[in-house]
């Protein structure tokens, strides 16, 4: 029972220390190849319709209605995506990451890597669209 205990205790360490297979001093040295134009941002609001605005709310805020049902059932909270918070990583590199890979220990928020049409490029002009979401 200690050796099953010690082994638990080293893999969530290990796993606190990477992002998706990725440490965090590699996501966030990762650069944005994607620049923020109208486009860009266009198309990442059309990705965030479709793949996050379910949780996060259509404002980005957090409060919808899967949110809500979410809290009562005690699991974790969708991030206010307008609040300059980034519980994640703040840089493009690491919301990307986060994006691609997903985050939480029980996969509270599914990555979209590997969803059919869904590219790299859609998930930075994603990261593109969210930075317009943060209150000045």
């Amino acid at each position: 029972m200690r050796n099953l205990f010690y082994c638990l205790a080293i893999a969530l360490l290990l796993a606190s220390c990477s992002v998706g297979g990725m440490s965090r001093t590699e996501a966030k040295a990762l650069k944005n190849p994607v620049e923020p134009t109208a486009k860009s941002i266009g198309a990442g609001k059309n990705v965030y319709d479709k793949y996050c605005a379910d949780c996060h709310g259509t404002t980005g805020n957090g409060v919808s209605e899967k949110s809500s049902t979410l809290a009562a059932a005690g699991e974790a909270k969708p991030s206010d995506l307008t609040d300059n918070k980034w519980d994640h990583g703040s840089t493009d590199g690491e919301i990307f990451v986060n994006i691609r890979d997903g985050v939480g220990v029980k996969g509270a928020m599914k990555g979209l890597d590997g969803k059919p049409g869904i590219s790299d490029t859609d998930m930075w002009n994603l990261v593109n669209y969210l930075r317009t979401l943060q209150r000045k």
